[in-house]
């Protein structure tokens, strides 16, 4: 069964040949500026989500704050039922550009590529969801493969206890990957001349484990923040570039649903 209700929405503003626009809104987070590193910073990014048909379409978290399970990207249903659900999906992923971060300058660049994503679900109480997600680099641009195990359980006694009521829900995923997503993200080429040469394998990437919020004020405004610890494992954590195997990440923002 859903963790939610899918809230009762005024008229979605329509852009183009059905797809209507179903939120639009704000987040700025901090966090490390790259994986494992000391040094943080800030960005601010846009929170969108609309729908087309029966695909959903988002980023930054939009689909959550639609009381929906819909992840980053464009993603659609095979199978929603009380016991299960199939997910199918395409996503931008940015890569990676370190080349202003000057301890890891040389490190070479991660193109961008399609990612795609199937993901199954099971629905195990009315507040407690298992995901299993595949997500492969489409386009062979060295992204590799993702394999991520996830939890999240919605802590509704959280809501009547604490002062700023709102929905509050636990997560925890673990995430592993195959030799050329290490290699590209984790690994180091010979000839650099900070840090020593490294190949990693393929195995364990990271633990994460996070607390979400949200609250809605009035009929369209929705408020939401976050924090996630992330532990690297395995090749991950063995990189020569690693400063710290743990990752703080804060996030909040304001949106607006039509």
């Amino acid at each position: 069964m859903p963790l939610l209700a899918s809230p009762v929405l005024a008229q979605e503003v329509e852009l183009f040949s059905g797809a209507k626009l179903s939120l639009i809104g704000l987040r700025v987070g901090n966090s490390p500026v790259y994986l494992g590193q000391r040094d943080r910073g800030f960005d601010l990014r846009p929170v969108v989500a609309l729908r087309w048909g029966r695909v959903r379409i988002s980023n930054s978290g939009g689909s959550s704050l639609l009381s929906e399970r819909g992840t980053g990207g464009a993603s659609t249903d095979l199978l929603d039922d009380d016991d299960w659900r199939l997910t199918v999906g395409l996503r931008f992923d940015r890569g990676r550009n370190v080349s202003g971060i000057e301890r890891l300058r040389e490190l070479p660049d991660v193109r961008t590529t399609i990612r795609g994503r199937v993901g199954l679900t099971w629905h195990q109480t009315d507040t407690r969801d298992w995901t299993l997600a595949v997500n492969p680099d489409l386009l062979g641009r060295g992204g590799g493969l993702l394999l991520q195990l996830s939890m999240s359980q919605r802590l509704p006694e959280w809501e009547q206890a604490l002062p700023m009521g709102g929905q509050w829900t636990a997560l925890v995923s673990l995430a592993a990957a195959d030799r050329r997503y290490q290699r590209s993200y984790f690994g180091v080429p010979a000839g650099l001349t900070t840090f020593q040469a490294y190949e990693p394998g393929a195995g364990l990437r990271s633990l994460t484990v996070g607390l979400t919020w949200q609250r809605e004020f009035g009929r369209h405004w929705v408020g939401f923040g976050g924090g996630s610890l992330s532990h690297l494992l395995g090749p991950a954590a063995d990189a020569p570039f690693i400063e710290r195997n743990l990752d703080l990440g804060l996030n909040a923002g304001l949106a607006y649903r039509f």
